[in-house]
Formats: C-alpha cells, structure tokens, sequence
C-alpha cells in the first residue's frame, strides 16, 4: 500500500477496519490481513490505528476459523 492508501485505510472507522480483517480471514487472505493489523499496528491510535488487543481478538477467530 502506498502512503495515500494507507491513510485512506486509517481514516475508515474502527469497525469497519476490523470488518474487513476479519473478511480477509474468511477468505483465506490471510496475508492481505495480516498486511493490515500491521498498518493499523504501526498508526498512534490517535491517527487510526487499532490496539493489539482488539487486533488480536479478530485474528483469532478468522485463524480459529481456518
């Protein structure tokens, strides 16, 4: 993902970003999703970005699911 993208990423809501994680997951994207935790890792909370727990509670129930 380019910068651009990214912070088109970052400024969709929070349910929406874990919505879509957890798509990835169920469509065997499991790269794309991780791709995207990392994104959302990397972001302050502030500019969009997720908490690890929160993060970690969607790829555990799409990994689960697999």
């Amino acid at each position: 993902m380019n910068t651009v993208e990214k912070e088109w990423f970052l400024s969709l809501p929070k349910e929406t970003k874990l919505t879509l994680m957890a798509d990835m997951l169920k469509e065997g994207e499991t790269g794309m999703a991780l791709a995207a935790a990392q994104i959302l890792l990397d972001a302050p909370i502030t500019k969009g970005g997720i908490s690890t727990d929160e993060i970690k509670e969607v790829m555990d129930a799409g990994i689960a699911k697999l």
